[in-house]
C-alpha cells in the first residue's frame, strides 16, 4: 500500500510521531521520508528482502520508496519508537543513507538530538526553518557515522596487507600506467606507502628498484610494438612512456645489446639469435610474475 504524508492531516512538512507497541507486519511503502529512532526494546526491521534486528539507540531512515516492515521481538510495551516524517519536496536536494544501514554511534547522541527535534516540534513558535536544520544535522551525523566506519574498515584492510600485496598493487600501477609520465612518489601513491617504504620492500623482494622495474617494463612492451606493429621506434618510444628518442635507443640498447631496429630485423627475418633472449633474467622474471 502506498501512503501520503498527507494522511496525518496536517499542514506541515516535518512532523513527528511516536508509537508503542508498534507493529507493521504488513510490508508497506510510502513516498514521504522515515526517520525511525528506537526508543526501547527491540524489532526485526525488514527491508525488501534484506531483515535485521534494531535495538534501543539504534537508528535508520527509509527515503527511497522501499518496502520494509518492522516487528517488535520484545514485550510489546518495552517496543517504543520515534519516526520523524518529512516531505520529500522539502528535502529534494539531500541525500540520504542507504534503508539498510543503521547509525548508533554514541558519540553522536542521537537521543538527545531526538529530544531537540521533539522540542521544536512541540513548541507553540516551532519553525519548519529550524526543524528543517535539525533533521540536516541528524543526516550530516549519519554521512559522519559512515564515513568513520568506512575509515576503520579501510585502516584493518590495509593493516592486514602484506608486503607482497604492496609490491604486486605497485606492478600493477606500472602495468596499466607505464605509457604516462611515472614517478616514484606516484606509484607509491597509489598503494598507500612512503615512497622510500615501497623501494625498500621493493628491493627485498624483487632485488630490483621499483624505477628499474618501470623501465624494464617500458622495454618489454617496446619489443612487442616493434614485434606486432609498424609503428616507427620514435611513435614506439612514445608510446612506453620514454618522450626522449636517444635516451629510449640507449636504454632498449643497454637491455637488449641492440638497436631496436636490429631487434625488429633479427627477430623477423626469423635468424637464429633471437635478441629477446638476451633480456636481463630479472628483467624477464620480473615482467613473468607481473603477468
Amino acid at each position: 500500500m502506498i501512503f501520503d504524508i498527507k494522511m496525518f492531516s496536517i499542514d506541515r512538512n516535518i512532523i513527528l510521531v511516536k508509537s508503542e507497541g508498534y507493529e507493521s507486519i504488513l510490508r508497506h511503502s510510502h513516498n514521504f521520508i522515515e526517520i525511525t529512532y528506537i526508543v526501547s526494546g527491540k524489532a526485526l526491521h525488514t527491508i525488501g528482502d534484506k531483515t535485521f534486528e534494531v535495538n534501543a539507540g539504534d537508528m535508520f531512515v527509509i527515503a527511497t520508496g522501499e518496502e520494509h516492515s518492522i516487528r517488535p521481538i520484545c514485550k510489546e510495551s518495552d517496543f517504543k519508537i520515534i519516526n520523524i516524517v518529512c516531505s520529500r519536496q522539502l528535502f529534494k536536494d539531500e541525500e540520504f543513507p542507504s534503508p539498510c544501514k543503521v547509525f548508533n554511534a554514541a558519540e553522536f547522541l542521537y537521543g538527545n538530538q531526538i529530544s531537540l527535534i521533539q522540542r521544536e516540534y512541540d513548541s507553540p513558535v516551532s519553525s519548519e526553518r529550524i526543524l528543517y536544520l535539525l533533521v540536516c544535522n541528524l543526516l550530516n551525523c549519519f554521512r559522519i557515522e559512515q564515513l568513520s566506519k568506512e575509515r576503520r574498515a579501510e585502516k584493518v584492510r590495509v593493516a592486514s596487507r602484506t608486503s607482497d600485496d604492496y609490491i604486486s598493487a605497485a606492478m600493477l600501477f606500472i602495468q596499466e600506467n607505464y605509457m604516462k609520465k611515472v614517478l616514484l612518489k606516484d606509484i607509491a601513491n597509489a598503494v598507500g606507502l612512503y615512497p622510500a617504504y615501497l623501494q625498500k620492500i621493493f628491493r627485498e623482494n624483487r632485488s630490483t628498484s621499483v624505477i628499474e622495474y618501470l623501465i624494464r617494463y617500458r622495454m618489454e612492451k617496446s619489443c612487442s610494438y616493434l614485434l606486432e606493429s609498424d609503428l616507427t621506434v620514435e611513435e614506439i618510444s612514445l608510446m612506453v612512456g620514454v618522450a626522449d628518442l636517444k635516451n629510449f635507443y640507449n636504454l632498449f640498447k643497454k637491455y637488449f645489446n641492440c638497436t631496436p631496429g636490429q631487434y625488429r630485423q633479427n627477430h623477423r627475418n626469423g635468424g637464429e639469435e633471437v635478441y629477446a633472449e638476451r633480456v636481463d633474467k630479472k628483467a624477464k622474471d620480473l615482467i613473468g610474475i607481473a603477468r
